[in-house]
């Protein structure tokens, strides 16, 4: 898939020296995990796995998906596992936690938020460890160096309606257009603890106007605490516009006949990575480098993209089905040491809780 960017979409994680959300966690001193980084090249005893326990795998992405695949990685491997949802804004102060304990429940993490995953990296609480899968992916969709972390799909957030309750002819098409008086308390957004949210704000904020958000906060937009719930309401005709949704929720729907209509604004569709690593205080490195190895495989991208409704980072892969892209203007971020800042985050956080009543 060939995705149309509007700015350089090349990633250099090394750029994104701090963690979007610290300021909000109130962890600003770093932590420094005691036990040894393990050998980045040292293969995983698939035996030894099975011995360890059951894997246990933080993430923020649908649960009920990461629910199906891991009963798909259990069904290959052999390895039981168990899953634990988290936003990146409850996340951190977890793991932490954990972390000064001397110990943590979390093996692996998959996160909506690169910048926090390449913070642990820098605090070395992220194991190295180079599957062999690692050559399917482009130098920017993995950390560097590499091993620590690897995308496994880019989420990207358009706006969506049911034109059961919303004429295609008045739908907005812009992202202006959600100032309508029209959508007045009837337009979802994530709440301030999604990265994703953060995201399409952050990409937005400097292409709007300066005035685009008191104009918004005029509008009263609801929060939600997932894209899931959004698309609920919509559905329902509780909601009338989803103002940032992820575009594999319209894929579900449509698998499932359901009526859902997509909206790429001209001004650019906000995006974002989502990336996987391992935690160096893991208990079970064995299942956890088994885990990556097969989430990355061909196999494993196959059976998450296709369970989700995404499209994979590798070429190889091909979901039927999923909307192609092309035309698409996406948006990613450029300025990693800005998006990533404290401030920056803190600054978001401020604002989006005031605009939806937080």
């Amino acid at each position: 898939m060939r995705f149309s960017m509007r700015r350089p979409t090349a990633f250099n994680p090394d750029r994104r020296g701090l963690l979007v959300g610290l300021a909000a966690t109130g962890l600003a001193a770093p932590f420094i995990a005691s036990r040894p980084v393990s050998a980045a090249d040292a293969p995983p005893d698939l035996a030894q796995a099975r011995k360890e326990g059951a894997l246990v795998v933080m993430h923020s992405d649908q649960e009920n998906d990461v629910v199906t695949f891991l009963r798909a990685f259990t069904e290959k491997t052999g390895i039981q596992a168990l899953q634990q949802r988290a936003l990146p804004g409850s996340a951190m102060p977890k793991l932490q936690a954990e972390l000064r304990a001397g110990a943590s429940e979390i093996d692996a993490y998959m996160c909506s938020d690169p910048g926090l995953m390449d913070v642990l990296r820098q605090r070395k609480q992220l194991l190295a460890y180079i599957s062999p899968e690692m050559d399917a992916y482009a130098p920017n969709l993995r950390s560097d160096p590499v091993g620590y972390w690897t995308t496994y799909f880019i989420n990207i957030g358009p706006m969506m309606y049911d034109p059961r309750y919303v004429d295609a002819a008045t739908a907005p098409k812009t992202w202006t257009d959600l100032l309508d008086p029209r959508w007045s308390q009837q337009v979802g957004f994530q709440n301030s603890s999604a990265g994703t949210q953060y995201t399409w704000w952050y990409l937005l904020k400097d292409i709007m106007p300066k005035d685009y958000w008191m104009k918004l906060a005029r509008q009263k937009p609801r929060a939600y605490a997932s894209s899931t719930q959004i698309l609920s309401d919509i559905q329902s005709g509780n909601l009338k516009i989803g103002g940032k949704v992820s575009n594999y929720q319209y894929v579900k729907a449509k698998r499932l006949n359901q009526a859902i209509e997509v909206v790429y604004p001209p001004e650019g569709a906000p995006a974002q990575t989502q990336v996987v690593g391992i935690l160096v205080a893991t208990q079970r490195p064995n299942a956890a480098k088994v885990f990556i190895d097969y989430f990355l495989s061909q196999e494993g991208q196959t059976a998450w993209n296709r369970i989700q409704g995404s499209s994979s980072t590798r070429k190889d892969v091909t979901i039927p089905n999923v909307p192609k892209l092309e035309d698409v203007k996406i948006l990613l971020p450029t300025d990693f040491k800005d998006y990533a800042s404290p401030a920056r985050h803190a600054e978001f956080v401020k604002l989006w809780n005031s605009i939806t009543g937080m």
